[in-house]
């Protein structure tokens, strides 16, 4: 399960009562933007997403891809300073054309505007220290980690765990977690879903230092797709999870136009990974 992309949105509707069927009115439907994205830690190719949200009488939803995206920094005497405004666009996915290099310590943000002159801006959020993965190890049918976590700060994490066997990857398993119980401790300790340390070849794991603004976003989202799977058990789609995210997951985007929150998010965290 890979939280990294979308969840499914959930629109306002109103209901016809028939004797016969409900009909949803979508006369009232307002559409909203959704953004996400990220800069990690060392060189790469940053990418953004950019949805406008449908009623619910259409499937899918409507990618934006005319919109003028910009990522800056903050330097230390508080000046900005422009790291990339160069994408191409893709059904609502925007690439740089061009690789940025991203460093621990470093705030960033993005500043994006529609072709109909509305503004928007992530919060600005530094990158947080990469974390020393120790270790990989199974034990009664669970997979734990071994890391050493900074004393000098609270830290929030995205823990992945990716089980292979015979080459193929099986499972992605994939938790959050604060530093609250170890924090400082060089030999701190996570533990996966059980039933995952069968007859594996190999499994890799991935730290996120996540900021708490993201980190919340994310805790939000597993928790509705875990409201999901009690509400409707027999039919829930794990799939669902990367749909675009419901009205209420608003996280660290602004419309500056309207002075409201969007929906969506733009963090900056640093990615550890380990090959055991």
């Amino acid at each position: 399960m890979n939280v990294f992309n979308k969840t499914i949105v959930l629109i306002i509707f109103y209901s016809l009562i028939s004797c016969i069927k409900e009909t949803p009115n979508d006369s009232f439907f307002e559409p909203q933007v959704f953004i996400s994205g990220s800069i990690r830690n060392g060189e790469q190719t940053v990418t953004v997403k950019i949805q406008e949200s449908v009623p619910t009488s259409q499937l899918g939803s409507n990618p934006i891809n005319n919109a003028e995206i910009s990522i800056y920094k903050k330097e230390n005497d508080g000046s900005s300073t422009l790291v990339t405004n160069s994408f191409s666009a893709n059904n609502g996915t925007y690439k740089s054309t061009e690789t940025v290099t991203a460093n621990i310590g470093e705030t960033y943000w993005t500043e994006i505007r529609l072709a109909d002159g509305t503004q928007f801006k992530s919060d600005e959020e530094t990158l947080k220290e990469e974390i020393e993965i120790i270790d990989v190890t199974s034990d009664n049918l669970k997979n734990i980690v071994v890391f050493s976590d900074p004393g000098d700060d609270i830290n929030f994490y995205l823990i992945r765990f990716y089980i292979y066997i015979n080459g193929t990857l099986i499972v992605t398993d994939t938790h959050l977690s604060n530093d609250i119980l170890y924090n400082g401790n060089t030999n701190a300790t996570f533990q996966s879903t059980e039933n995952l340390a069968f007859n594996l070849d190999e499994v890799i794991v991935s730290i996120s230092n996540l900021n708490y603004n993201t980190y919340q976003y994310y805790f939000n989202q597993f928790e509705q797709y875990e409201q999901q799977i009690l509400n409707d058990s027999e039919d829930a789609n794990p799939g669902q999870l990367f749909l675009p995210p419901p009205a209420n997951l608003t996280g660290n985007i602004t419309n500056v136009t309207k002075n409201k929150k969007a929906l969506g998010f733009f963090g900056a965290y640093s990615v550890s990974t380990l090959v055991k």
